[in-house]
């Protein structure tokens, strides 16, 4: 059997590393009723862009699209991390987004995914999930592991800013506009005579941006199942096209949300159909006005 693959556009590529293609075992997994404290592994997708969604409170709320196409598990190994999960923890790697120009691939990896028969992924991210919801090599997630209104943490490199200032970095007020010399955007003192050196962690001018950031509680607004596109609330770090990591939000209980899918969605995907579907608190665009209206949710007295 052959394991499906995005299309890239080279069909050489594609028939090299499917060739030896293990059988697909995505049926050898069975669903587990999810308890508190469970840890479900992620998703990878791709940062397309910021828009805003209008909700029925008539606040157009700041949100972002996320493309997430199909993830293949690579690797399942037991976690050497001792301070998660009770040290039972299981480290999984997922790939995605299929490689097109095998000059950036290295010729170790390339022999590892010609094992695994796939074509070599652009993006690779470990996730801890917990052992009960472990999932085997060659298993493929997609879109349907997140539900509609649940919330989901993500993780993504932040958009490099080069060498700034303390006020630009730390958000430094600066110092008086009339005073004499070149002082305004300084940052002043940073030791005492008596100290003579520089204290670890002082805050200075340097490199900014560019780092591993994760922005928590992002709630899932609406779903494209058919396109494998997300719009979650707010803004998540990164530019145009980067990478990102999304998972299961750690300060939201999941079981007070919508009931999740654990490990993952293991039902008929095409059941789900190509459409969109939005969160209640979301405006649909399809609506007309009176449905709209009759669907208005009245905002607070403490918001207004």
């Amino acid at each position: 059997a052959v394991v499906s693959t995005q299309s890239t556009g080279n069909d050489k590529i594609s028939e090299a590393f499917t060739a030896r293609s293990p059988p697909n075992v995505n049926g050898t997994v069975s669903a587990v009723f999810y308890e508190e404290g469970m840890q479900r592994v992620g998703l990878i997708g791709r940062k397309l862009g910021e828009t805003r969604t209008f909700l029925r409170t008539g606040e157009a709320k700041k949100s972002t699209m996320i493309e997430i196409p199909t993830n293949h598990v690579l690797e399942c190994s037991q976690s050497l991390n001792t301070r998660v999960l009770g040290g039972k923890g299981v480290k999984i790697r997922l790939g995605a987004f299929d490689q097109t120009d095998l000059m950036e691939v290295p010729l170790t990896k390339q022999k590892e995914f010609m094992s695994l028969g796939l074509v070599p992924q652009r993006a690779e991210y470990f996730f801890l999930t917990s052992p009960e919801l472990a999932l085997p090599v060659h298993f493929q997630l997609d879109i349907s592991h997140f539900l509609v209104g649940q919330f989901v943490d993500i993780t993504a490199q932040s958009v490099p800013r080069g060498f700034q200032g303390v006020i630009r970095r730390h958000g430094y007020k600066g110092m008086a506009k009339a005073l004499p010399g070149k002082t305004h955007r300084r940052p002043g003192s940073v030791s005492t005579q008596g100290l003579q050196r520089i204290l670890r962690g002082k805050k200075m001018p340097g490199k900014m941006g560019d780092s591993r950031s994760t922005t928590y509680n992002h709630h899932v607004l609406s779903v494209d199942y058919g396109k494998g596109l997300m719009v979650v609330s707010g803004h998540i770090p990164g530019l145009v096209g980067a990478f990102c990591y999304l998972r299961d939000s750690k300060e939201k209980d999941p079981i007070q949300g919508p009931l999740l899918h654990s490990p993952t969605f293991l039902g008929d995907r095409e059941a789900l159909g190509g459409g969109i579907r939005y969160d209640a608190k979301v405006v649909n665009p399809s609506e007309t006005f009176e449905e709209a209206m009759s669907k208005r949710i009245a905002i607070p007295n403490w918001y207004m």
